[in-house]
Protein backbone atom coordinates (compact mmCIF):
# COMPACT_ATOMS: atom_id res chain seq x y z
CA UNK A 1 0.00 0.00 0.00
CA UNK A 2 1.90 3.46 -1.46
CA UNK A 3 -0.82 5.91 -0.55
CA UNK A 4 -1.47 4.73 3.27
CA UNK A 5 -3.43 8.67 4.18
CA UNK A 6 -5.32 8.08 0.48
CA UNK A 7 -6.59 4.84 1.53
CA UNK A 8 -7.45 6.08 5.47
CA UNK A 9 -9.33 8.97 3.50
CA UNK A 10 -11.40 6.34 1.39
CA UNK A 11 -12.36 4.60 4.45
CA UNK A 12 -13.66 7.64 6.06
CA UNK A 13 -15.90 8.48 2.75
CA UNK A 14 -16.93 5.03 3.35
CA UNK A 15 -17.95 5.63 6.52
CA UNK A 16 -19.32 8.61 6.42
CA UNK A 17 -22.10 7.53 3.71
CA UNK A 18 -22.50 4.75 4.94
CA UNK A 19 -23.53 6.35 8.40
CA UNK A 20 -25.51 8.56 6.47
CA UNK A 21 -27.48 5.74 4.73
CA UNK A 22 -28.41 4.29 7.90
CA UNK A 23 -29.98 7.42 9.10
CA UNK A 24 -32.04 7.12 6.30
CA UNK A 25 -32.96 3.44 6.96
CA UNK A 26 -33.26 4.71 10.10
CA UNK A 27 -36.45 6.71 9.09
CA UNK A 28 -37.91 4.27 6.60
CA UNK A 29 -38.06 1.71 9.75
CA UNK A 30 -39.62 4.64 11.49
CA UNK A 31 -42.29 5.02 9.49
CA UNK A 32 -42.71 1.26 8.54
CA UNK A 33 -42.45 -0.49 12.04
CA UNK A 34 -41.96 2.45 14.92
CA UNK A 35 -39.73 3.57 17.26
CA UNK A 36 -38.27 0.85 18.74
CA UNK A 37 -37.49 -1.44 15.79
CA UNK A 38 -36.18 1.73 13.80
CA UNK A 39 -32.97 1.99 16.84
CA UNK A 40 -31.68 -0.87 15.68
CA UNK A 41 -30.41 1.52 12.96
CA UNK A 42 -29.43 4.22 15.71
CA UNK A 43 -27.60 1.37 17.08
CA UNK A 44 -25.18 0.74 13.78
CA UNK A 45 -24.99 4.18 13.27
CA UNK A 46 -23.56 4.72 16.36
CA UNK A 47 -21.39 1.65 16.07
CA UNK A 48 -19.81 3.02 12.52
CA UNK A 49 -19.16 6.50 13.66
CA UNK A 50 -17.06 4.32 16.22
CA UNK A 51 -13.60 5.93 16.54
CA UNK A 52 -12.55 3.42 19.12
CA UNK A 53 -13.52 0.91 16.97
CA UNK A 54 -11.57 1.57 14.08
CA UNK A 55 -8.85 3.23 15.89
CA UNK A 56 -6.52 0.35 15.59
CA UNK A 57 -6.69 -0.77 12.03
CA UNK A 58 -6.25 3.08 10.63
CA UNK A 59 -3.32 2.87 12.58
CA UNK A 60 -2.40 -0.72 11.38
CA UNK A 61 -2.92 0.71 7.86
CA UNK A 62 -0.17 3.55 8.69
CA UNK A 63 2.00 0.72 10.14
CA UNK A 64 1.74 -2.57 7.84
CA UNK A 65 0.95 -0.50 4.88
CA UNK A 66 -1.88 -3.13 4.23
CA UNK A 67 -5.14 -1.91 2.91
CA UNK A 68 -7.92 -0.75 5.29
CA UNK A 69 -10.47 -3.26 4.38
CA UNK A 70 -8.14 -5.94 5.66
CA UNK A 71 -7.41 -4.38 8.40
CA UNK A 72 -11.28 -3.60 9.28
CA UNK A 73 -11.27 -7.57 8.83
CA UNK A 74 -8.56 -8.42 11.62
CA UNK A 75 -10.15 -6.01 13.76
CA UNK A 76 -13.87 -7.29 13.41
CA UNK A 77 -12.84 -10.86 14.17
CA UNK A 78 -10.89 -10.17 17.61
CA UNK A 79 -13.36 -7.81 18.99
CA UNK A 80 -16.31 -10.06 17.87
CA UNK A 81 -15.36 -13.00 19.04
CA UNK A 82 -14.48 -11.17 22.49
CA UNK A 83 -18.20 -10.12 22.62
CA UNK A 84 -19.21 -13.93 21.56
CA UNK A 85 -17.55 -15.05 24.28
CA UNK A 86 -19.29 -13.61 27.20
CA UNK A 87 -22.09 -15.53 29.16
CA UNK A 88 -24.53 -12.88 28.62
CA UNK A 89 -26.88 -13.16 25.58
CA UNK A 90 -27.46 -9.89 24.70
CA UNK A 91 -23.61 -9.26 24.58
CA UNK A 92 -23.27 -12.23 22.79
CA UNK A 93 -25.77 -10.78 20.20
CA UNK A 94 -23.50 -7.72 19.99
CA UNK A 95 -21.28 -9.44 18.42
CA UNK A 96 -23.34 -9.91 15.41
CA UNK A 97 -23.85 -6.00 15.32
CA UNK A 98 -20.42 -5.24 15.16
CA UNK A 99 -19.73 -8.16 12.25
CA UNK A 100 -22.89 -6.70 10.53
CA UNK A 101 -21.60 -2.96 10.38
CA UNK A 102 -17.75 -4.17 9.77
CA UNK A 103 -19.01 -6.36 6.75
CA UNK A 104 -20.90 -3.85 5.39
CA UNK A 105 -18.02 -1.14 5.53
CA UNK A 106 -15.80 -3.91 3.98
CA UNK A 107 -18.47 -4.82 1.04
CA UNK A 108 -18.68 -1.12 0.25
CA UNK A 109 -14.99 -0.39 -0.26
CA UNK A 110 -14.75 -3.18 -2.62
CA UNK A 111 -17.87 -2.11 -4.46
CA UNK A 112 -19.51 -5.50 -3.49
CA UNK A 113 -23.73 -5.19 -3.05
CA UNK A 114 -25.30 -6.87 0.14
CA UNK A 115 -28.49 -9.24 -0.31
CA UNK A 116 -31.07 -6.02 -0.11
CA UNK A 117 -29.60 -4.99 -3.23
CA UNK A 118 -29.08 -8.29 -5.21
CA UNK A 119 -32.91 -9.16 -4.54
CA UNK A 120 -34.40 -5.93 -6.05
CA UNK A 121 -34.97 -7.52 -9.55
CA UNK A 122 -36.81 -10.38 -7.92
CA UNK A 123 -40.42 -10.17 -9.68
CA UNK A 124 -42.10 -13.39 -8.33
CA UNK A 125 -42.39 -14.67 -4.60
CA UNK A 126 -39.62 -16.12 -2.90
CA UNK A 127 -38.22 -17.02 0.41
CA UNK A 128 -34.57 -15.97 0.83
CA UNK A 129 -32.35 -18.39 1.96
CA UNK A 130 -29.11 -16.84 3.30
CA UNK A 131 -26.10 -17.91 5.46
CA UNK A 132 -26.88 -14.49 7.59
CA UNK A 133 -28.80 -11.22 7.01
CA UNK A 134 -28.17 -7.88 8.09
CA UNK A 135 -30.91 -5.47 9.29
CA UNK A 136 -29.85 -3.10 6.24
CA UNK A 137 -30.68 -6.06 4.26
CA UNK A 138 -34.05 -7.15 6.19
CA UNK A 139 -35.36 -3.30 5.34
CA UNK A 140 -34.04 -3.25 1.81
CA UNK A 141 -35.33 -5.97 0.22
CA UNK A 142 -38.65 -5.95 -2.21
CA UNK A 143 -41.21 -6.80 0.70
CA UNK A 144 -43.76 -7.18 -2.41
CA UNK A 145 -42.41 -10.50 -2.81
CA UNK A 146 -40.85 -11.48 -0.14
CA UNK A 147 -42.60 -14.69 1.72
CA UNK A 148 -40.27 -15.02 4.33
CA UNK A 149 -36.12 -15.95 5.01
CA UNK A 150 -33.90 -18.56 6.82
CA UNK A 151 -30.75 -17.88 8.01
CA UNK A 152 -27.87 -20.42 9.20
CA UNK A 153 -26.53 -17.75 11.72
CA UNK A 154 -28.51 -15.22 13.95
CA UNK A 155 -30.13 -16.08 17.68
CA UNK A 156 -33.80 -15.18 18.20
CA UNK A 157 -32.79 -12.38 20.12
CA UNK A 158 -31.37 -10.58 17.20
CA UNK A 159 -32.01 -7.32 15.65
CA UNK A 160 -32.78 -8.93 12.53
CA UNK A 161 -35.52 -11.42 14.04
CA UNK A 162 -37.32 -8.69 15.95
CA UNK A 163 -37.13 -6.08 12.42
CA UNK A 164 -39.12 -8.73 10.61
CA UNK A 165 -41.55 -9.53 13.33
CA UNK A 166 -42.32 -5.73 13.20
CA UNK A 167 -42.41 -5.82 9.47
CA UNK A 168 -44.79 -9.26 9.64
CA UNK A 169 -41.96 -11.25 7.94
CA UNK A 170 -41.87 -14.78 8.78
CA UNK A 171 -38.35 -15.23 9.88
CA UNK A 172 -36.34 -18.42 10.57
CA UNK A 173 -32.46 -18.06 12.15
CA UNK A 174 -30.00 -20.93 13.28
CA UNK A 175 -30.55 -23.32 10.78
CA UNK A 176 -27.68 -24.89 10.56
CA UNK A 177 -26.89 -26.28 7.36
CA UNK A 178 -29.62 -25.23 5.10
CA UNK A 179 -27.27 -23.52 2.92
CA UNK A 180 -26.14 -26.84 1.73
CA UNK A 181 -30.03 -28.37 2.05
CA UNK A 182 -31.77 -25.54 -0.11
CA UNK A 183 -32.05 -25.63 -3.79
CA UNK A 184 -33.08 -23.23 -5.62
CA UNK A 185 -36.84 -23.86 -6.75
CA UNK A 186 -37.59 -25.96 -3.82
CA UNK A 187 -40.74 -25.81 -1.82
CA UNK A 188 -40.42 -24.65 2.05
CA UNK A 189 -42.61 -23.97 4.27
CA UNK A 190 -41.35 -21.85 7.34
CA UNK A 191 -43.43 -20.77 10.67
CA UNK A 192 -41.79 -17.99 11.95
CA UNK A 193 -43.80 -17.86 15.11
CA UNK A 194 -42.61 -21.28 16.20
CA UNK A 195 -38.95 -21.17 14.21
CA UNK A 196 -38.92 -23.68 12.13
CA UNK A 197 -38.42 -24.66 8.43
CA UNK A 198 -39.26 -27.83 6.11
CA UNK A 199 -37.96 -28.36 2.85
CA UNK A 200 -40.24 -30.33 0.75
CA UNK A 201 -43.03 -31.69 2.80
CA UNK A 202 -45.24 -34.02 2.48
CA UNK A 203 -48.97 -33.84 1.85
CA UNK A 204 -49.83 -34.23 5.46
CA UNK A 205 -47.70 -31.81 6.88
CA UNK A 206 -49.28 -29.01 3.94
CA UNK A 207 -52.99 -29.88 4.65
CA UNK A 208 -52.21 -29.03 8.18
CA UNK A 209 -50.10 -26.00 8.10
CA UNK A 210 -52.32 -24.36 4.84
CA UNK A 211 -55.00 -24.86 7.27
CA UNK A 212 -53.50 -22.62 10.40
CA UNK A 213 -52.17 -20.27 7.65
CA UNK A 214 -56.04 -19.77 6.40
CA UNK A 215 -57.14 -18.88 9.81
CA UNK A 216 -54.24 -16.21 10.12
CA UNK A 217 -54.55 -14.86 7.07
CA UNK A 218 -58.28 -14.26 7.51
CA UNK A 219 -57.22 -12.01 10.66
CA UNK A 220 -55.06 -10.39 8.14
CA UNK A 221 -57.87 -9.85 6.23
CA UNK A 222 -60.19 -8.45 8.91
CA UNK A 223 -57.50 -6.11 9.95
CA UNK A 224 -57.22 -4.47 6.27
CA UNK A 225 -61.02 -4.06 5.69
CA UNK A 226 -60.84 -2.66 9.57
CA UNK A 227 -58.48 0.00 7.92
CA UNK A 228 -60.82 1.94 5.91
CA UNK A 229 -63.78 1.64 8.51
CA UNK A 230 -64.16 4.13 11.52
CA UNK A 231 -63.13 3.11 14.68
CA UNK A 232 -66.23 2.74 17.08
CA UNK A 233 -66.72 0.44 20.27
CA UNK A 234 -68.95 -1.91 20.94
CA UNK A 235 -71.81 1.09 22.78
CA UNK A 236 -70.74 3.57 19.79
CA UNK A 237 -68.39 5.81 20.96
CA UNK A 238 -66.12 6.80 18.22
CA UNK A 239 -62.25 7.03 18.52
CA UNK A 240 -59.91 8.94 15.83
CA UNK A 241 -57.28 6.07 14.58
CA UNK A 242 -54.33 8.20 12.83
CA UNK A 243 -50.72 7.28 11.17
CA UNK A 244 -47.43 8.33 12.26
CA UNK A 245 -45.52 9.36 9.13
CA UNK A 246 -42.54 11.50 7.96
CA UNK A 247 -39.76 10.31 5.35
CA UNK A 248 -40.31 9.74 1.32
CA UNK A 249 -41.76 6.77 1.09
CA UNK A 250 -44.66 7.26 3.75
CA UNK A 251 -45.72 9.94 1.70
CA UNK A 252 -45.68 7.93 -1.59
CA UNK A 253 -47.57 5.68 0.00
CA UNK A 254 -50.07 7.48 1.86
CA UNK A 255 -53.77 6.31 1.98
CA UNK A 256 -56.19 8.80 3.23
CA UNK A 257 -59.22 6.71 3.15
CA UNK A 258 -57.23 3.85 5.62
CA UNK A 259 -57.06 6.77 8.38
CA UNK A 260 -58.43 9.80 10.49
CA UNK A 261 -55.58 12.00 9.12
CA UNK A 262 -51.95 12.23 10.58
CA UNK A 263 -51.12 12.08 13.96
CA UNK A 264 -47.20 12.95 13.59
CA UNK A 265 -45.74 13.90 10.82
CA UNK A 266 -41.84 14.30 11.48
CA UNK A 267 -40.12 16.80 9.29
CA UNK A 268 -36.57 15.84 10.24
CA UNK A 269 -36.13 13.33 7.21
CA UNK A 270 -36.38 16.73 5.20
CA UNK A 271 -33.35 18.44 6.97
CA UNK A 272 -31.50 14.95 6.66
CA UNK A 273 -31.67 14.48 2.93
CA UNK A 274 -29.96 17.76 2.42
CA UNK A 275 -26.62 18.95 2.68
CA UNK A 276 -27.55 21.98 3.98
CA UNK A 277 -30.56 23.70 5.50
CA UNK A 278 -34.08 23.30 3.72
CA UNK A 279 -34.93 25.96 1.74
CA UNK A 280 -38.94 27.31 2.64
CA UNK A 281 -40.07 26.77 -0.78
CA UNK A 282 -39.12 22.68 -0.84
CA UNK A 283 -40.72 22.25 2.68
CA UNK A 284 -44.01 24.01 1.38
CA UNK A 285 -44.06 21.85 -1.16
CA UNK A 286 -43.68 19.08 1.07
CA UNK A 287 -46.13 20.24 3.66
CA UNK A 288 -48.42 21.31 0.97
CA UNK A 289 -48.31 17.96 -0.96
CA UNK A 290 -49.56 15.89 2.76
CA UNK A 291 -51.88 18.01 3.71
CA UNK A 292 -53.77 17.86 0.27
CA UNK A 293 -53.17 14.20 0.05
CA UNK A 294 -54.96 14.27 3.70
CA UNK A 295 -58.21 15.73 1.70
CA UNK A 296 -59.28 17.81 5.21
CA UNK A 297 -58.95 14.99 7.41
CA UNK A 298 -56.04 16.57 10.37
CA UNK A 299 -52.30 16.53 9.36
CA UNK A 300 -50.32 17.35 12.68
CA UNK A 301 -46.65 18.72 12.06
CA UNK A 302 -44.14 18.51 14.46
CA UNK A 303 -41.47 21.17 14.18
CA UNK A 304 -37.67 20.29 13.57
CA UNK A 305 -36.83 17.40 16.43
CA UNK A 306 -33.31 17.28 15.87
CA UNK A 307 -30.48 16.59 18.30
CA UNK A 308 -29.90 13.97 20.80
CA UNK A 309 -29.25 10.98 18.80
CA UNK A 310 -30.14 12.75 15.26
CA UNK A 311 -26.89 14.54 14.41
CA UNK A 312 -26.68 16.75 11.18
CA UNK A 313 -22.64 17.79 10.57
CA UNK A 314 -23.89 21.22 8.95
CA UNK A 315 -26.16 22.22 11.68
CA UNK A 316 -22.81 22.38 14.00
CA UNK A 317 -24.25 21.11 17.20
CA UNK A 318 -21.86 20.53 19.98
CA UNK A 319 -20.62 17.16 21.11
CA UNK A 320 -22.22 16.47 24.40
CA UNK A 321 -22.07 13.99 26.82
CA UNK A 322 -25.65 13.02 27.52
CA UNK A 323 -27.09 14.53 24.37
CA UNK A 324 -30.77 13.01 25.02
CA UNK A 325 -30.60 15.85 27.99
CA UNK A 326 -28.96 18.62 25.77
CA UNK A 327 -29.27 21.05 22.93
CA UNK A 328 -32.39 19.37 21.12
CA UNK A 329 -35.77 20.04 19.70
CA UNK A 330 -37.51 22.86 20.71
CA UNK A 331 -34.21 24.13 21.81
CA UNK A 332 -32.24 24.27 19.02
CA UNK A 333 -35.33 26.54 17.00
CA UNK A 334 -36.11 28.90 19.96
CA UNK A 335 -32.20 29.14 19.86
CA UNK A 336 -31.84 29.28 15.85
CA UNK A 337 -34.81 31.82 15.30
CA UNK A 338 -34.26 31.90 11.59
CA UNK A 339 -34.38 28.04 11.14
CA UNK A 340 -37.41 28.32 13.09
CA UNK A 341 -39.36 30.91 11.26
CA UNK A 342 -38.70 29.11 7.89
CA UNK A 343 -40.08 26.00 9.02
CA UNK A 344 -43.05 27.86 10.34
CA UNK A 345 -43.21 29.82 7.32
CA UNK A 346 -43.42 26.85 5.24
CA UNK A 347 -46.18 25.19 7.23
CA UNK A 348 -48.29 27.89 7.87
CA UNK A 349 -48.21 28.71 3.99
CA UNK A 350 -49.51 24.40 3.59
CA UNK A 351 -51.94 25.32 5.72
CA UNK A 352 -54.17 27.07 3.02
CA UNK A 353 -54.34 23.56 1.21
CA UNK A 354 -55.72 21.52 4.23
CA UNK A 355 -56.39 20.80 7.85
CA UNK A 356 -52.67 21.55 8.78
CA UNK A 357 -51.73 21.72 12.70
CA UNK A 358 -48.60 22.53 14.31
CA UNK A 359 -47.19 20.71 16.88
CA UNK A 360 -43.87 21.56 19.09
CA UNK A 361 -41.76 18.92 20.97
CA UNK A 362 -40.04 18.67 23.88
CA UNK A 363 -41.88 21.53 25.44
CA UNK A 364 -40.88 21.28 29.54
CA UNK A 365 -41.67 24.92 30.21
CA UNK A 366 -44.58 27.59 29.68
CA UNK A 367 -41.94 30.05 28.74
CA UNK A 368 -40.98 27.69 25.93
CA UNK A 369 -44.42 27.21 24.58
CA UNK A 370 -45.05 30.70 24.60
CA UNK A 371 -42.19 31.87 23.14
CA UNK A 372 -42.69 29.51 20.18
CA UNK A 373 -46.38 30.59 19.80
CA UNK A 374 -44.78 34.25 19.52
CA UNK A 375 -42.32 32.96 16.42
CA UNK A 376 -45.92 31.51 15.05
CA UNK A 377 -47.66 35.30 15.23
CA UNK A 378 -43.80 36.73 13.83
CA UNK A 379 -44.08 34.06 11.32
CA UNK A 380 -47.95 34.90 10.39
CA UNK A 381 -47.12 38.90 10.64
CA UNK A 382 -44.59 38.35 7.97
CA UNK A 383 -47.30 36.30 5.28
CA UNK A 384 -49.64 39.10 6.00
CA UNK A 385 -47.00 41.66 5.26
CA UNK A 386 -46.65 39.98 1.85
CA UNK A 387 -50.40 38.59 1.14
CA UNK A 388 -49.55 35.64 1.63
CA UNK A 389 -52.79 33.07 2.63
CA UNK A 390 -52.83 30.79 5.80
CA UNK A 391 -54.82 29.85 8.21
CA UNK A 392 -55.52 32.13 10.46
CA UNK A 393 -56.84 30.10 12.97
CA UNK A 394 -54.21 27.07 12.88
CA UNK A 395 -53.92 24.89 15.84
CA UNK A 396 -51.08 25.07 17.65
CA UNK A 397 -50.17 22.06 20.17
CA UNK A 398 -47.56 20.23 22.28
CA UNK A 399 -45.78 16.95 22.54
CA UNK A 400 -45.70 15.53 25.97
CA UNK A 401 -43.00 13.37 26.59
CA UNK A 402 -41.19 14.33 29.72
CA UNK A 403 -41.92 14.39 33.44
CA UNK A 404 -41.60 18.32 33.06
CA UNK A 405 -44.45 18.52 30.71
CA UNK A 406 -46.76 16.02 32.85
CA UNK A 407 -46.48 17.98 35.90
CA UNK A 408 -47.17 21.06 34.52
CA UNK A 409 -49.94 19.71 32.27
CA UNK A 410 -52.38 21.56 33.69
CA UNK A 411 -51.18 25.08 33.00
CA UNK A 412 -50.03 23.95 29.55
CA UNK A 413 -53.54 22.79 28.68
CA UNK A 414 -54.85 26.24 28.99
CA UNK A 415 -52.76 27.65 26.33
CA UNK A 416 -52.08 24.72 24.13
CA UNK A 417 -54.81 23.59 21.76
CA UNK A 418 -54.19 19.77 21.89
CA UNK A 419 -51.46 17.41 23.53
CA UNK A 420 -49.92 14.51 21.68
CA UNK A 421 -48.05 12.01 24.22
CA UNK A 422 -45.28 10.64 22.91
CA UNK A 423 -44.47 7.57 25.36
CA UNK A 424 -41.11 6.30 23.80
CA UNK A 425 -39.12 9.19 25.49
CA UNK A 426 -41.87 9.55 28.03
CA UNK A 427 -41.07 5.97 29.07
CA UNK A 428 -37.51 6.79 29.14
CA UNK A 429 -37.31 9.95 30.55
CA UNK A 430 -39.69 8.99 33.65
CA UNK A 431 -38.31 5.25 34.22
CA UNK A 432 -34.53 7.33 33.62
CA UNK A 433 -33.77 4.34 30.87
CA UNK A 434 -32.03 3.81 27.60
CA UNK A 435 -34.58 2.07 25.81
CA UNK A 436 -31.90 0.67 23.62
CA UNK A 437 -29.46 -1.08 26.67
CA UNK A 438 -30.53 -4.57 27.30
CA UNK A 439 -29.32 -4.44 30.44
CA UNK A 440 -31.63 -2.06 32.17
CA UNK A 441 -34.73 -2.96 29.23
CA UNK A 442 -36.81 -4.25 31.99
CA UNK A 443 -37.17 -0.65 33.63
CA UNK A 444 -38.39 0.55 30.08
CA UNK A 445 -42.06 -0.96 30.62
CA UNK A 446 -45.07 0.82 29.18
CA UNK A 447 -46.89 -0.74 32.18
CA UNK A 448 -44.66 0.84 34.94
CA UNK A 449 -47.07 2.75 37.27
CA UNK A 450 -45.50 6.01 36.99
CA UNK A 451 -46.13 6.24 33.14
CA UNK A 452 -49.54 5.00 33.13
CA UNK A 453 -50.36 7.81 36.16
CA UNK A 454 -48.86 10.13 33.64
CA UNK A 455 -50.89 9.24 31.09
CA UNK A 456 -53.96 9.50 33.09
CA UNK A 457 -52.91 13.04 34.74
CA UNK A 458 -52.17 14.23 31.26
CA UNK A 459 -56.10 13.50 29.80
CA UNK A 460 -57.42 14.78 33.02
CA UNK A 461 -55.54 17.82 32.72
CA UNK A 462 -56.63 18.11 28.89
CA UNK A 463 -60.22 17.34 29.38
CA UNK A 464 -60.74 20.23 31.77
CA UNK A 465 -59.61 22.70 29.46
CA UNK A 466 -61.78 21.25 26.40
CA UNK A 467 -58.44 20.14 24.39
CA UNK A 468 -58.31 16.27 22.69
CA UNK A 469 -55.47 14.60 23.94
CA UNK A 470 -53.70 12.08 21.13
CA UNK A 471 -51.18 9.45 21.61
CA UNK A 472 -48.27 8.77 18.73
CA UNK A 473 -45.96 6.53 20.67
CA UNK A 474 -45.20 2.82 20.43
CA UNK A 475 -48.26 2.81 23.35
CA UNK A 476 -50.33 3.70 21.43
CA UNK A 477 -50.29 0.50 19.24
CA UNK A 478 -49.79 -2.03 21.90
CA UNK A 479 -52.95 -4.22 22.47
CA UNK A 480 -52.54 -4.76 25.87
CA UNK A 481 -53.46 -1.06 27.05
CA UNK A 482 -56.08 -0.31 24.35
CA UNK A 483 -59.17 -0.72 27.20
CA UNK A 484 -57.08 1.23 29.72
CA UNK A 485 -56.57 4.09 27.34
CA UNK A 486 -59.90 3.87 26.34
CA UNK A 487 -61.11 3.87 29.94
CA UNK A 488 -58.66 6.98 30.35
CA UNK A 489 -60.22 8.43 27.65
CA UNK A 490 -57.87 8.91 25.39
CA UNK A 491 -59.02 10.55 21.68
CA UNK A 492 -56.97 9.66 19.13
CA UNK A 493 -54.84 7.09 18.62
CA UNK A 494 -51.59 7.62 16.09
CA UNK A 495 -49.83 4.29 14.86
CA UNK A 496 -47.49 3.46 12.04
CA UNK A 497 -49.42 2.61 8.92
CA UNK A 498 -49.29 -1.31 9.04
CA UNK A 499 -51.11 -1.06 12.70
CA UNK A 500 -54.02 1.21 11.65
CA UNK A 501 -56.62 -1.78 10.55
CA UNK A 502 -55.66 -3.93 13.66
CA UNK A 503 -56.40 -1.07 15.93
CA UNK A 504 -59.42 -0.16 14.90
CA UNK A 505 -60.68 -3.84 15.23
CA UNK A 506 -59.50 -3.77 18.78
CA UNK A 507 -61.31 -0.81 19.81
CA UNK A 508 -64.17 -2.16 17.92
CA UNK A 509 -64.19 -5.37 20.80
CA UNK A 510 -64.72 -2.85 23.79
CA UNK A 511 -67.49 -1.73 25.26
CA UNK A 512 -66.47 1.63 27.44
CA UNK A 513 -69.26 1.09 29.93
CA UNK A 514 -67.56 -2.40 31.11
CA UNK A 515 -64.15 -0.73 30.60
CA UNK A 516 -65.75 1.61 34.07
CA UNK A 517 -63.62 1.45 37.09
CA UNK A 518 -60.73 -0.20 35.24
CA UNK A 519 -58.20 3.01 35.70
CA UNK A 520 -59.09 3.05 38.90
CA UNK A 521 -57.84 -0.39 39.13
CA UNK A 522 -55.05 0.03 37.21
CA UNK A 523 -53.77 3.18 38.97
CA UNK A 524 -54.55 1.33 42.59
CA UNK A 525 -51.74 -1.45 41.83
CA UNK A 526 -48.75 -2.15 43.73
CA UNK A 527 -46.10 -3.88 40.89
CA UNK A 528 -46.53 -4.25 37.11
CA UNK A 529 -46.72 -7.92 37.26
CA UNK A 530 -50.49 -6.74 38.76
CA UNK A 531 -51.04 -3.88 36.24
CA UNK A 532 -50.66 -6.54 33.51
CA UNK A 533 -52.61 -9.36 35.28
CA UNK A 534 -55.61 -6.65 35.51
CA UNK A 535 -55.37 -5.58 31.78
CA UNK A 536 -54.79 -9.51 30.41
CA UNK A 537 -58.33 -9.62 32.17
CA UNK A 538 -59.82 -7.16 29.73
CA UNK A 539 -57.46 -7.76 26.57
CA UNK A 540 -60.02 -8.58 23.65
CA UNK A 541 -57.69 -10.37 21.04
Amino acid sequence: MDDCEQEIKRFEKVRCEYAGELEKLYHTALADAGEKTAGIFKAYRTIVEDDFLFKNPIQTVREEHIGIDYAIEQEKEKISAKFASMSDAYMQERSNDIRNVCDEVIRRLNGVTGTGQETQNMRESFILVAEDLSPEDTIRIDKRFLRGFITEKGGITSHVVILAKTLGIPAVVGAAGIMQEARSGQTIFIDGDRGYGVLEPDEAFVRDFLKEKTGIDERKKLYAAMAEKPAVTVDGHKVAVCMNSGDAESLRNFRVEQCDGVGLFRTEFLFMDQHDYPDEELQFRTYRKIAESAQGKEVIIRTLDIGGDKQLDYMKIPKENNPFLGYRAIRICLDREEVFLTQLRAILRASAFGNIKIMFPMIVTLEELRQAKKMVEKAKALLRAEKIDFEENIPVGIMIETPASVLISDKLAKEAAFFSIGTNDLIQYTTATDRMNESVQHLYDPCNLSVLRSIDLVIRNAHKEGIPVGMCGEVASDERLTPLLLAMGLDEFSVVPKQVGRVKYLIGQYDLGKLSGLTEQVLASDSIEEVKRLLAEHTAE
